[in-house]
């Protein structure tokens, strides 16, 4: 049963059983009309390509699922098989359970743990509407017997209208091998620069991860909609990936904690690593999206 919160102006839709997945995100604006901010998910795409979902206990992929960690070789669950990758983490394929829920606050928690993964954790979503748009507040902590690395993310889909555009500070991204997993190398990106940012309909096939934005804080525009989205981030969210697919009318901008791969890549740096969680440890971050009128510059 999905659950709806209408405060300040938004209205989000949670579905619990479905990877405690947000299906829709929309903004009145003070009328009587809503307008989508995210893409929903209402069921014309497959699940997870519309609305946002919480990546755990890493965010986009890890080749073949393994990698060494401590003298031991960490196997996962490959689940896109046709590329040889673990992707997005393991918590959008279970259900979450309700822990509490009013008006305009919805908090979500998911236990973890199975025979076939090495990862044991204890994950929770607070999901809340104020006059500050929608906040998603993520964690998630170890809870089985030994160290291992975690990520966390959130990877909503938002509305690419033809002139829409994207802008946040960081300019450059790592280059990609034919995996599309990120190398050392970096690259110069001025289209998403908040200068004259380009319109994302322009753009082709984009993937790419950008390391350490700042000030963690990017802005999408909408000028056929009249309207403007901040999009922030807090905590362990100190990187965005960036995704533009060419056969869609959507983008998605991803705070995450680390890079694609990175713990099969400790030449990307140690920034851009997991962070290591002994038993009982927490990781957690916050993404907050804002709506306004747009106004031109």
């Amino acid at each position: 049963m999905t659950i709806t919160l209408i405060a300040d102006d938004y209205r989000v839709v949670v579905d619990p059983a479905v990877g405690g997945a947000v299906l829709s995100l929309d903004w009145r604006a003070g009328t009587s009309t809503w307008i989508a901010l995210f893409a929903p998910a209402d069921g014309s795409v497959p699940p997870f390509k519309a609305g946002c979902f919480a990546m755990l206990p890493f965010a986009n992929r890890i080749k073949q699922g393994r990698f060494g960690f401590e003298g031991r070789e960490i196997v996962l669950p490959v689940n896109l098989p046709d590329e040889g990758m673990a992707i997005h983490g393991f918590s959008r394929e279970h259900p979450w359970r309700v822990a509490s829920l009013d008006d305009a606050k919805l908090v979500l928690e998911q236990d973890f743990a199975s025979i076939r993964n090495p990862y044991r954790y204890l994950a929770q979503q607070e999901i809340s509407l104020s006059e500050q748009g929608l906040r998603i507040a993520l964690s998630v902590r170890n809870t089985g017997d030994h160290a291992l690395p975690f990520g966390i993310g959130l990877h909503p889909w938002f509305v690419k209208t033809p002139e829409a555009t994207l802008s946040f500070g960081s300019s450059s991204a790592f280059e990609r091998d034919k995996a599309g997993l990120p190398l050392p190398k970096r690259v110069e990106m001025p289209i998403f620069r908040s200068e004259a940012p380009e319109s994302l309909g322009k753009l082709p096939y984009f993937d790419r991860f950008f390391p350490e934005w700042s000030p963690f804080l990017a802005r999408i525009c909408r000028p056929e909609d009249g309207l403007a989205i901040t999009l922030e981030a807090e905590g362990a969210l100190r990187h965005l990936h960036v995704f533009v697919p060419d056969n869609r009318p959507v983008f998605c901008a991803e705070p995450v904690s680390h890079a694609p791969d990175v713990v099969n890549r400790p030449e990307l740096g140690q920034s851009n690593a997991m962070a290591i969680l002994r038993p009982g440890d927490t990781l957690s971050g916050a993404m907050t999206v804002r709506a306004e009128n747009y106004s031109p510059v």
